[in-house]
């Protein structure tokens, strides 16, 4: 029996023209070659398994090869000896370092002294080394001079996976290569040349399936390909084998969800998540792949964002139609609360409730919204239901009938029927339809925040209709001059008084001693506004939460809203407590400065 090879290392790229993915890496390279153009050390980055170590390999084979000129084609011919001593690993211009093992000074070292022999066979030496970002700082600054001056026969290309571990230094002294994540399409594609070669039958929405999974690598989708492939018996990939083999959850459960959601049928959605949970799915993965669903619905409610949506023809036409259903505000709202129980989902004690709780939300978005009430408007904004185009019109017509209508009307009071203003009903001529009478009332127009209406003294006479109570206010306004409140002067005597009446107030209401010392105090007036100087941080915290009771109190009773005030910490003095000898001496000089002078003049000294 033959050993098994798998697919990665079968099928892996010998010629720039069978990379996949990367053709505007591939073309670079090819052209460099051609005009002979070739930088003396290359840095390859990208994700893992998009081919940066078979293009370096690729490369360092394409240039030493014999027979490259004879031919307009660059490609390696596969038949000189410096390609088939490649073929065999048996190659001595070409070198490969893992650097995740060999990342030592030492082994830079190593490296540069072979370095100065040049190639016995061959044009160029090339040395791939593999991780590049693995190598200490101390074997990067010693590889740094070789790097920046190789010997004319030396050709250095780094592979790496994560750039932003890479020196600047080092960046500075390589040609940079982009690797991008290959598209599922192509991913595919491939998968399906391979499986054509293996005489294996497949569907193309099984290969799909394993292209999206493999997430741009192309490795992985291989050793996923391999595993399905063994996974069946028939040797027959189909989706809903892959589906289950991969454990990823189908996109039907997506789209009943999303349904069910859209209804407000939250009993539905709990059961159906029950179903998955039982099918062995992970609540987070399950969040995460209905957010991404909101997202796809939201890339196809526009026609020119709908390429970034990639999916199967088949799964695609459901999304479109599906997207066609779901509001903008729901998927913009479901899209937040999808995120914030992402967010939120490894830190929950009891994370199934966490979910259910995440679906009850969702399940109220319709009501929140009220989305069935909103009507479907089309590109020029009018109403498809004509019954919708005869209310408009209708109301369109009461606005009219509400403008040519000057007869009085009084407001009735919101103590009897309330109501948001006056709104004329339509009796079928156009023209607005008389209120039943009634005796004329006065409107008690409220209090708008930061008005200095008085609080006793809000009513006004309506003579005309109003139509909201914002007119209303502004009418009281224009019209009551004499309702504006003025702030009253007042006294240091009299904010005294009413400070004190507080703080009796405060006590009998079992307020703390430290809060009755804070407001016994004593405090002084600038205009109006009260300083008050605090013993400490305590105090300065049980006043911050009475401030605004008892400036409310304060601006009431002196009926003055300009009433401010602030507080400040009086330093305390801190006395140096006597402890040792020489304290005691430095105390006692203090009174009797001739101790000083007896000290010095008998030469003595304090004892310790």
């Amino acid at each position: 029996m033959d050993n098994f090879v798998v697919s990665a290392r079968k099928y892996r790229p010998a010629t720039f023209d069978t990379v996949v993915g990367q053709a505007h890496i591939t073309t670079t390279l090819k052209n460099a070659i051609l005009t002979n153009h070739l930088a003396q050390a290359f840095l390859f980055c990208g994700p893992r398994g998009v081919g940066k170590t078979t293009c370096a390999r690729i490369l360092a084979k394409t240039i030493n090869c014999q027979n490259l000129g004879k031919s307009e084609a660059v490609e390696p011919c596969d038949h000189c000896d410096s390609c088939v001593s490649f073929n065999q690993n048996a190659s001595f211009n070409i070198h490969e370092l893992d650097a995740a093992s060999n990342n030592s000074v030492e082994d830079i070292r190593n490296l540069i002294d072979q370095v100065r022999y040049p190639p016995q066979s061959g044009q160029y030496k090339i040395y791939i080394i593999d991780e590049v970002h693995m190598l200490s700082q101390a074997a990067f600054n010693a590889f740094l001079k070789t790097l920046e001056e190789p010997p004319s026969y030396a050709i250095f290309i780094l592979a790496t996976t994560e750039k932003h571990k890479i020196l600047p230094t080092i960046l500075s002294r390589c040609q940079l290569f982009d690797f991008n994540r290959i598209q599922p399409r192509d991913i595919a594609d491939h998968l399906a040349s391979i499986a054509q070669k293996e005489g294996i039958q497949t569907e193309y929405e099984a290969l799909e399936l394993i292209a999206q999974k493999a997430d741009g690598g192309l490795r992985d989708a291989l050793s996923m390909f391999d595993l399905n492939v063994t996974f069946s018996e028939d040797r027959i990939l189909r989706y809903k084998e892959v589906l289950e083999n991969l454990h990823i959850l189908d996109y039907d459960y997506y789209f009943r969800l999303t349904d069910l959601l859209l209804a407000g049928n939250l009993p539905q959605s709990m059961l159906l998540f029950d179903e998955i949970l039982r099918k062995g799915f992970d609540g987070h993965q399950f969040i995460v792949g209905l957010s991404e669903h909101f997202r796809n619905l939201l890339v196809c409610k526009d026609v020119a964002t709908i390429q970034l949506l990639q999916v199967t023809e088949s799964i695609q036409q459901k999304y479109l139609q599906q997207a066609t259903e779901a509001p903008l505000s729901f998927l913009l709202s479901a899209l937040s609360v999808g995120a914030q129980c992402d967010l939120n989902y490894k830190s929950a004690k009891n994370q199934r409730l966490h979910v259910e709780v995440c679906l009850m939300k969702l399940a109220n978005l319709p009501n929140v919204l009220d989305i069935h009430a909103v009507p479907v408007l089309s590109s020029h904004s009018e109403p498809r239901n004509p019954e919708q185009a005869e209310k408009k019109k209708d109301s369109s017509a009461d606005r009219d009938a509400l403008a040519t209508n000057r007869e009085p009307v009084a407001l009735p009071s919101h103590t009897s029927e309330p109501t948001n203003g006056y709104h004329p009903q339509p009796n079928g001529n156009g023209t607005a339809k008389p209120l039943p009478e009634r005796s004329p009332v006065i409107a008690e127009i409220p209090k708008p925040v930061g008005s200095k209406l008085r609080t006793t003294s809000n009513l006004v006479s309506v003579e005309r209709p109003v139509a909201t109570m914002a007119d209303a206010v502004a009418t009281a306004l224009a019209e009551a001059p004499e309702m504006i409140k003025v702030d009253k002067p007042f006294t240091f005597e009299e904010l005294q008084t009413v400070w004190q009446t507080y703080a009796r107030m405060r006590d009998q209401q079992d307020g703390s001693r430290t809060e009755q010392v804070m407001l016994n105090r004593e405090f002084r007036l600038e205009g109006t506004m009260i300083h008050i100087a605090l013993d400490n941080s305590l105090q300065a915290n049980l006043l911050n939460d009475l401030r605004q009771d008892l400036l409310t109190y304060l601006r009431r009773e002196l009926q003055n809203s300009q009433i401010q005030l602030t507080d400040t910490i009086a330093l305390q003095e801190t006395r140096k407590m006597i402890y040792t000898p020489q304290d005691k001496f430095n105390y006692l000089a203090e009174k009797n400065p001739a101790l000083l002078e007896l000290k010095r003049t008998l030469g003595l000294d304090v004892d310790y």
